[in-house]
């Protein structure tokens, strides 16, 4: 991948270093999942889950 850009992003330490626990079994480092998911997000022209409000019942409102 010539000419690939730096990107920076804020992260809270305990959410990365929880992913990372995560992703690292699966083979995967930060740069790849973030990759997964920009992928996703073109390829669905959008977000590739829902989003939804919950009202605490654990019913979407």
């Amino acid at each position: 991948m010539a000419n690939t850009p730096t990107t920076t992003m804020r992260l809270d330490p305990e959410l990365k270093d929880e992913a990372m626990k995560v992703l690292e079994p699966l083979g995967l480092n930060m740069t790849g999942a973030v990759t997964i998911f920009l992928k996703a997000v073109v390829r669905e022209n959008g977000l590739p889950f829902d989003m939804t409000l919950d009202d605490g019942s654990g019913k979407a409102i």
